[in-house]
């Protein structure tokens, strides 16, 4: 048993309603004294330890700022929380206002709340934890992204006129595609007529819009419907709509400069 303390807090946890406190609620008062057991004030959320709004965890986190907790008494870690990022964080609290944080049953060190160097490198061995698994995390997701694009599916916004399948490959929606292009070639061939009220006729977005012609690449997907990008030629297939008449303005214009070039 531990050194009486004036305000120890015993923390206990279950995800629903149908699961029963009673082993955690033995454990901690078989750790404590009796007497100190019956002066703690105990905490008890019924939620998941992936939900870092538990009423009674915020209460307990609020309590121990205000330093109105010396001693925190749990099961176990995965009490407090199933995710590292709020362990830590709480792990933080308690080494910054030197309270010291016990669990009975599953061999974590424990910090002894005075403020000494060990407490400080729980903490930062906590903290360091945190990164690596934020990194393998961001690592497992990149990884799914890659072997995504490498399939064939889009990942991510598709341009504008295009959608995603429930499988996640990108399909045409022909009508918002036309809708873009007839815009685009607005813009061109009435560059007196603002942005934003092309945009509003032709229902597109302003920005998508502002995109889309200033970028040649863009311009080109839906003025010709060419493009590099093998996914969008795929979801273009069969059923791309008409080629823009600007496009072939646009090559008229060039075979003409060039043929004036050659005649000077």
């Amino acid at each position: 048993p531990t050194q009486s303390m004036d305000t120890t807090a015993g923390y206990l946890r279950v995800s629903t309603r149908t699961q029963s406190t009673d082993r955690q609620r033995s454990e901690i008062e078989d750790f404590l004294d009796g007497d100190v057991f019956a002066e703690a004030e105990v905490y008890v959320d019924v939620a998941s330890g992936a939900n870092d709004s538990r009423p009674e965890f915020k209460r307990l986190s609020e309590d121990i700022e205000s330093g109105e907790i010396d001693h925190v008494v749990t099961y176990e870690m995965s009490r407090l929380s199933r995710r590292l990022t709020t362990t830590a964080d709480f792990i933080d609290l308690c080494v910054e206002n030197e309270v010291a944080l016990t669990t009975t049953s599953d061999g974590f060190p424990n910090l002894t709340g005075d403020g000494n160097v060990g407490d400080a490198l729980i903490g930062k061995l906590f903290g360091w934890l945190m990164e690596f698994e934020l990194q393998m995390i961001r690592e497992r997701v990149q990884s799914g992204v890659n072997r995504a694009i490498e399939s064939g599916k889009w990942v991510g916004r598709p341009p504008y006129g295009f959608t995603t399948n429930d499988e996640g490959y990108l399909i045409i929606d022909v009508e918002d595609y036309l809708a873009m292009q007839m815009a685009v070639e607005s813009v061109l061939l009435s560059p007196q007529q603002s942005v934003n009220s092309i945009a509003r006729t032709y229902g597109v977005p302003q920005s998508s819009l502002d995109r889309v012609y200033k970028d040649e690449e863009h311009r080109e997907l839906y003025l010709t419907g060419k493009t590099d990008d093998e996914r969008l030629t795929t979801a273009l297939g069969e059923e791309a709509p008409r080629q823009s008449e600007v496009s072939d303005l646009e090559e008229r214009l060039t075979e003409l400069e060039s043929k004036m070039s050659a005649e000077e």
